[in-house]
């Protein structure tokens, strides 16, 4: 009876030590088991892929998310600040309310057009990039439609030769049809800014400043009537122009540690453009030929 408890210990010992050394042996392939070589650098290169997309996402600063948001939202006060006061009081208008049809529609479309700028970029700075791009085919048929009511607005202001407001025309005085379509001049670098963030917008960072260049060359209505309202600001009229120049530069330098090309060159370009158009072009005979062309059809 003893011997046989024996050889049954005896057997069971065995049989536990071959099951260890079973184990063992199949731990240790596994702990040198060597990986093949296409299958390390996959791995490498998919990690080195990974690297700049985590960097890029860690590295954006929620000023830096909110800052266009924070722009919009001063050209959007800009405008009620500067068109205000002839709605609120109309008793200093020259042409008393309502609105004209096509000065009516500019109004309507210059709204939208900033209100659907600032959706953009609060969905951008909330992370919403889809609802984004699908709402950027409407900032770009406003954006056509800006351009056409703006221009049929100006010819239309040309041919009375004052503003409705009576901010830019002192009541009772006329202008040539050269001087009011004078600020056409922006439509041009504001179509060129547009155009060349539709062609670029899976470039994030020229998209978004190309269209803030765009938002930028709206301003110069709005600072007009600003200085009809306050002629002291007529004094830093050049000095107002390189506010949004500096801005950029400054946001840039701040965000970026150094500027970008496109806010340098579109900024510098845009503000050379306007500058060159009222000192020089606008003085021209050649212009005053075409705008009474455009106006009186002769």
């Amino acid at each position: 009876m003893r011997s046989r408890n024996f050889d049954t210990s005896l057997a069971a010992l065995q049989e536990s030590t071959n099951e260890d050394q079973s184990a063992l042996q199949d731990v240790s392939k596994d702990a040198f088991a060597v990986t093949p070589l296409k299958d390390v650098m996959h791995s490498n290169t998919m990690t080195r892929a990974s690297e700049p997309a985590t960097t890029a996402g860690t590295s954006r600063r929620p000023s830096d998310r909110w800052f266009y948001v924070g722009v919009t939202l001063s050209v959007i006060l800009l405008n009620l600040v500067s068109f205000g006061p002839s709605i609120i009081d109309p008793s200093a208008r020259t042409v008393p309310l309502p609105l004209t049809s096509i000065d009516l529609a500019h109004v309507l479309v210059s709204v939208a057009w900033l209100l659907v700028f600032l959706a953009q970029v609060t969905l951008i700075a909330a992370g919403r990039a889809a609802v984004h791009r699908r709402m950027g085919i409407v900032g770009v048929l406003l954006s056509v439609a800006l351009i056409v009511v703006t221009w049929f607005m100006l010819v239309e202001g040309a041919r009375r030769g004052f503003d409705l407001s009576g901010d830019l025309v002192p009541r009772g005085t006329t202008v040539d049809p050269g001087t009011f379509l004078a600020p056409a001049e922006a439509l041009v670098p504001f179509g060129v800014f547009v155009a060349a963030a539709v062609w670029c917008r899976r470039r994030p960072a020229v998209h978004k400043r190309l269209m803030m260049l765009a938002m930028w060359t709206t301003t110069g209505a709005p600072v007009a009537h600003l200085m009809g309202h306050w002629p002291a600001f007529r004094a830093l009229a050049f000095l107002i122009g390189l506010v949004p120049l500096a801005v950029l530069f400054i946001h840039d330098r701040l965000s970026q540690g150094r500027i970008h090309s496109v806010s340098l060159w579109g900024g510098v370009v845009s503000f050379a453009w306007a500058n060159l158009f009222f000192i020089v072009i606008a003085h021209t005979s050649a212009w005053h030929a075409f705008a009474d062309w455009i106006v009186r059809g002769r």
